[in-house]
């Protein structure tokens, strides 16, 4: 006999309090698995009401939902099923792009140290000018979030995804307004004293690096695995894989 509905979401929001209290987490994921392919847009909504009720933050409850399919995918081995998706797939793409934005972080870091060790720097210096290339490239995060942003969360929101992908969103801003700051200091940089220029890089490089990689991960561990078990169907992908083309994929000039 199939669980109904209410058991399924109280099934859910226990097992999201047994996360947070950290019971056995081999069982966990093993339940988290079995309750993954089952649950539908209601039964989220509904626990996630009941922790809001029972005084769990709404930050808390967006962790342990991130926390729950996270062990649901690992559990079923398809932790890097992104990873072997066609080349051609629009998450395929997508990845990829995580990978560049991954080089262009170690890019960013480095040739901030190299800046932190000058006692000084022209403006034609090789530093700023690699700088301000590796710029050019992090501001391809535009069309990159547009897509993210307007194809594949609202598919993922219908699927009852809704808190998960807002805290997601939250991300991206965050991301954004980071970037745009490090090119008003880039551009600022024959305004304000060398010191005062290296420390507020090196201070929003120590932010947007670790910010960037942990974003990235659970995009691809959680957001996307939980899309392709969410959208089975290929002429869902085929339909938002022609918005994604409308929108463009991110602007690299390598």
């Amino acid at each position: 006999m199939k669980a109904s509905k209410k058991d399924i979401s109280s099934k859910l929001a226990g097992l999201l309090i047994q996360i947070h209290e950290g019971k056995n987490r081999p069982l966990i994921r093993r339940q988290a698995s079995q309750l993954l392919s089952r649950i539908r847009p209601n039964d989220i909504a509904k626990a996630e009401h009941r922790l809001l009720k029972s005084g769990f933050s709404a930050e808390q409850v967006q962790q342990l939902c991130a926390a729950f399919v996270l062990m649901g995918v690992m559990e079923t081995g398809k932790a890097d099923l992104v990873r072997r998706l066609p080349d051609s797939h629009i998450l395929r793409k997508v990845a990829a792009e995580h990978d560049l934005f991954r080089c262009f972080l170690a890019d960013l870091e480095e040739v901030a140290a190299e800046i932190d060790r000058q006692s000084s720097l022209s403006a034609a210096s090789p530093e700023l000018m690699r700088l301000s290339h590796i710029l050019e490239h992090l501001q391809g995060m535009a069309e990159h979030i547009a897509r993210e942003d307007d194809v594949i969360f609202p598919m993922l929101k219908k699927q009852g995804w809704e808190t998960l992908c807002r805290s997601i969103e939250k991300e991206h801003l965050y991301l954004q307004i980071a970037i745009e700051d490090l090119l008003k200091l880039r551009m600022a940089f024959q305004n304000m004293s060398f010191g005062v220029f290296k420390n507020q890089l090196t201070s929003l490089v120590r932010y947007i690096g670790p910010a960037m990689r942990e974003h990235l991960f659970r995009e691809e561990y959680v957001l996307f695995a939980l899309a392709l078990t969410a959208a089975q169907e290929s002429s869902l992908w085929e339909t938002m894989k022609t918005v994604c083309r409308e929108i463009d994929y991110c602007g690299f000039h390598v």
